[in-house]
């Protein structure tokens, strides 16, 4: 294989590894829609989310662009928090690490080009969580 397609692949791979939003994607997709089991992990990827910030801001031609890929994933975990809340699966710590991972998100916005779009971002996410938590669920044992 010439050098030449070998460096087309491995930048290839690279932008998969460095886009949040992918990333997110395939782990959702391997979990077979089985997302109350697939919590614990989840809340690995939601803790990777300011590194992902980090990468996804400022390690692109387009950092606006990046920004959104970031967001794009981070809406995806949301999305899930929303099918798992009302059914009363969803487990605190997953909250308290999407909570965690915003405040991280937010310290690390000073380090980005793109700052004020991942602030306004943030803002959307955290008020999406807030809105989750007001909402009742169908089982007194959501957040166990």
């Amino acid at each position: 294989m010439p050098i030449t397609e070998t460096a087309f692949r491995a930048n290839a791979v690279l932008k998969q590894i460095m886009n949040y939003n992918l990333s997110v994607l395939k782990f959702l997709a391997s979990l077979n829609g089985s997302y109350s089991e697939g919590q614990p992990m989840l809340r690995t990827y939601i803790q990777l989310a300011p590194s992902y910030l980090l990468i996804d801001g400022s390690k692109k031609d387009d950092p606006e662009t990046g920004v959104a890929q970031w967001a794009l994933g981070f809406e995806r975990i949301m999305d899930v928090l929303a099918a798992l809340h009302p059914t009363g699966q969803l487990e605190h710590a997953t909250v308290l690490a999407v909570r965690d991972a915003l405040a991280e998100c937010w310290s690390n916005t000073s380090s980005i080009q793109a700052s004020q779009t991942a602030q306004d971002k943030i803002k959307a996410t955290a008020a999406r969580l807030r809105k989750l938590m007001d909402q009742p669920d169908s089982s007194s044992n959501s957040l166990s």
